[in-house]
């Protein structure tokens, strides 16, 4: 018999592994932030925080950081809220913040139940079909009509994350057995 829980730690470690060595040995970004591991909401801040700090050492632009952290607060919000959680009621996550001269790339790996992995696929390539008015419209029609999910949320951090990067927002969804998946969402910030 497979030993689910220790697949699904396996996966997400081998997931994280391979975007870790493609963003660093493939495309040469230096990775700002890694972190592989079980999540909870105090993790939000520091995370937020550390990027924040690093930024500023590193001289980004007071606009970039901003936007930064709004996306990681969002980005990470939204998994503690809606990801997914493992056999034992763990949530293992994954961040990866890195950049070159040019951009930030901000990848954000959690799990997804299978009852929704439709559903996530039509609202991110839904997003990403918006022009940046259509998404400020979106953003304000959500705010004005207070919908309100199942699991609390409005939907409004994708759609902040999308709107604070300027692009679209990518994402991967990988399958690990017939309940869970893992969903990879990718934010790219330019420099500029």
């Amino acid at each position: 018999m497979i030993d689910v829980q220790k697949h699904i730690s396996s996966s997400v470690d081998a997931i994280y592994q391979s975007y870790y060595t493609f963003l660093e040995q493939d495309l040469g970004y230096s990775i700002l932030l890694n972190y592989n591991g079980e999540f909870n909401a105090n993790l939000i801040r520091t995370f937020a925080n550390g990027v924040e700090e690093r930024m500023t050492q590193n001289g980004d632009k007071k606009f970039i950081i901003k936007r930064m952290f709004s996306i990681l607060i969002e980005g990470l919000q939204n998994i503690y809220s809606h990801g997914g959680k493992d056999e034992l009621g763990c949530q293992p996550v994954f961040l990866l913040v890195a950049h070159n001269k040019f951009q930030y790339k901000v990848l954000m790996g959690n799990i997804l139940n299978a009852e929704d992995r439709e559903l996530v696929k039509a609202y991110l390539g839904n997003i990403n079909n918006h022009s940046e008015e259509e998404l400020k419209q979106l953003y304000l029609s959500i705010l004005k009509n207070g919908y309100m999910s199942d699991k609390g949320g409005a939907g409004l951090g994708v759609v902040t994350m999308r709107l604070k990067s300027s692009n679209d927002l990518n994402y991967q969804i990988y399958d690990f057995h017939e309940e869970k998946s893992f969903l990879v969402v990718e934010v790219c910030l330019d420099k500029s």
